[in-house]
């Protein structure tokens, strides 16, 4: 069935369309920034990706006014004029092509025979040029660019395009020319083909390269009922490489990655992704696969191609990273705007950012920052023999405020996110004892102790740095008031010197050393004793010159039982009688003391003091003590001689 591609009237209602699906424009870019070493077709055209991966383009796209370079019109002319020679001296394979290439041959001539305006400045003299309306100042919508590759994804989001130009053709420019080339060493580097980088809302980067390259081609002119359906057919793009920017784990619902170009090469690029910031490099792989394709020797030539394009084609870094958020390390609140890289003399190479809560900066290493810098820093000549090289100041960081700080207060969504619809009329009421109400205070606990507990680690962050700062002010504040006072030393006249020590000498050192181990062993030496003698002590009184003598013969007599059977006998008995008899002479004066003291008159001699009945007792006491310590060590004798005397039985 036929489809009218006819365009709507201006402020004509229309329904529902494919189009307003297939072709939802994602991101626009234009391919080229006008200089000397890119095609010419590049600054004109327009790349314009769709949210479904599909890529078209419009050339040329330009201003009423517009300014070109010292070889764009160069540029174009020799193309141009060669590729109409060739179609008019062979057929073309179908009419639209040298159509085309007329459209082209006419749209050139009405740009050279235009007068131009030269507009003169104080450092440089432009030249500007009308838009030409000959074949139409429309252009036409070229493609579908479409990527064929089995293992993308069916459904691809792209959120931003990147497109880096071809280099110019300078065979074809300089052909003829006896003079030396006028182009910088930039014009004759690159890659003969345009390199098309896509970007998805999951952070994977597409790397694809397209050969066949995008010329002018326009729109017939608006005439009442004289539309034409254009006929534009699919190319198709080579994926070169897919990478992925951004881990599973840190992907959010609404992330949107964006492309920044560098400074330096055009084949090195940014990446933003909500949280980090990647740098992405395709130079070393251009440099490398370029001569194999401007190569006149074609034998091997596409095996090499093969392997240079298996290889690894991005080089990428990280350079910057945002750090989780405490409170909820999934939310959407944290998204990295696209960074901003700066190049200048005095900054150097700095690359912005901004999040929600503060700026991001990084400071980047510039080849051509540090050939700038060697070429101004004096020779060696020039240089004074006592140079001394600057000692780098201690630096820090700068404080960055966390972001929980500018976070609103998850208590202000409470209800709306965790309190259902249908008990929020239960929170103006009285508080029931219910399980619903007990979840409710649980949610709410939890929420809020992860929030202060958030304020927590950063109100302490802060006091700790103030801290800090305070202590090395001090200490700033001590190192200028020694310095001070050094100055006016110095312009007193009076130099304060250090006072030096005499030295020591060795054996000095250790004789002292000796002396005080042996002083230390002294005190312990005494202090052992003192507390030997206290221990004895606590056990009671010391014992007697008896107590020792009989334990002498107690030993005397452990000795002896290890002597002669016979001699053994006779002393042993005489002995055991001895004791026997001494025992019993002592017990019996033990039971007459009691006797004789009550026996004895009450009156007093007058010729001898008078004692108290109070010491008489205690000295009466202290005897009887002693007579049975003396009875019970007789008793242990008796014992100990009947054992002994038991092993003998002629005794």
């Amino acid at each position: 069935m036929d489809q009218d591609f006819t365009p709507l009237s201006f402020g004509q209602n229309k329904g529902f369309s494919a189009d307003s699906f297939d072709m939802e424009v994602a991101a626009a870019r234009f391919g080229g920034h006008g200089y000397e070493e890119e095609d010419a077709w590049a600054s004109m055209t327009l790349w314009v990706a769709m949210r479904t991966g599909d890529v078209y383009a419009l050339c040329p796209l330009l201003p009423s006014k517009w300014q070109a370079s010292t070889v764009t019109v160069p540029s174009l002319t020799s193309s141009i004029v060669r590729e109409l020679a060739v179609a008019q001296a062979e057929a073309m394979e179908s009419d639209d092509e040298l159509k085309a290439t007329q459209q082209q041959y006419e749209w050139l001539k009405e740009m050279d025979n235009q007068d131009i305006s030269v507009v003169e400045d104080e450092t440089m003299v432009t030249e500007i040029r009308a838009r030409p309306t000959n074949p139409s100042p429309i252009p036409r919508l070229q493609g579908p660019f479409l990527l064929d590759f089995e293992g993308l994804e069916e459904d691809m989001d792209i959120t931003d395009i990147l497109v880096i130009a071809p280099r110019a053709d300078i065979d074809d420019l300089m052909a003829g020319e006896d003079e030396p080339e006028l182009l910088s060493d930039n014009a004759q580097s690159g890659l003969s083909g345009t390199i098309i980088c896509l970007l998805t809302s999951m952070g994977t980067l597409h790397v694809c390269l397209e050969m066949d390259g995008v010329k002018g081609q326009w729109l017939p002119r608006t005439c009442k009922n004289t539309f034409s359906t254009p006929m534009s057919e699919p190319s198709d793009l080579l994926l070169l490489e897919s990478l992925e920017t951004v881990r599973a784990k840190d992907r959010q619902s609404n992330m949107w990655p964006m492309f920044s170009e560098a400074f330096g090469s055009r084949y090195d690029f940014f990446v933003t992704t909500a949280r980090t910031v990647s740098f992405f490099s395709l130079s070393s792989w251009v440099h490398r696969v370029e001569p194999e394709l401007r190569s006149e020797d074609t034998a091997g030539s596409a095996f090499r191609i093969n392997i240079t394009c298996d290889s690894e084609i991005a080089e990428r870094e990280q350079l910057l990273q945002l750090p989780p958020t405490d409170i909820a390390p999934d939310s959407s609140e944290e998204h990295l705007a696209g960074c901003l890289p700066i190049f200048d003399y005095d900054l150097g190479y700095l690359l912005l950012s901004f999040s929600p809560s503060k700026p991001c900066a990084v400071l980047l290493d510039s080849p051509e920052y540090e050939d700038f810098r060697a070429s101004m820093a004096p020779s060696d000549s020039e240089e004074a023999p006592e140079s001394h090289v600057p000692v780098p100041a201690h630096t820090r960081p700068p404080y960055q405020v966390p972001s929980v700080l500018y976070l609103q207060s998850p208590l202000v969504s409470f209800v709306a996110d965790h309190v259902p619809h249908g008990h929020r009329h239960t929170l103006k009421e009285p508080v029931r004892l219910s399980p619903s109400t007990l979840e409710l205070f649980t949610s709410a606990h939890r929420i809020l102790s992860a929030y202060t507990h958030a304020l927590e680690v950063a109100a302490s962050d802060l006091f700790r740095r103030c801290e800090r700062l305070q202590g090395e002010m001090r200490g700033q504040l001590t190192q200028l008031v020694e310095i001070g006072e050094r100055i006016q030393d110095v312009s007193n006249g009076t130099v304060r010197g250090t006072v030096k020590r005499p030295p020591v000498d060795r054996e000095q050192v250790l004789s002292s050393r000796l002396s005080a181990a042996q002083s230390r062993q002294v005190e312990l030496t005494e202090r052992y004793n003192n507390i030997r003698l206290r221990i004895i002590k606590a056990g009671g009184r010391p014992i007697s010159e008896k107590e020792k003598a009989w334990m002498k013969e107690v030993d005397a007599l452990s000795t002896s039982i290890s002597e002669e059977d016979g001699k053994a006998k006779g002393e042993l008995a005489e002995r055991l009688e001895t004791a026997t008899a001494i025992a019993k002479e002592l017990l019996s004066k033990m039971k007459n003391i009691p006797d004789v003291v009550d026996s004895a008159p009450s009156t007093p001699n007058t010729t001898h003091p008078m004692v108290p009945q109070r010491l008489q007792k205690a000295k009466v006491a202290d005897a009887m003590s002693m007579v049975e310590r003396e009875s019970a060590v007789i008793d242990a004798i008796t014992s100990r001689l009947e054992r002994l005397s038991s092993s003998f039985p002629d005794l």
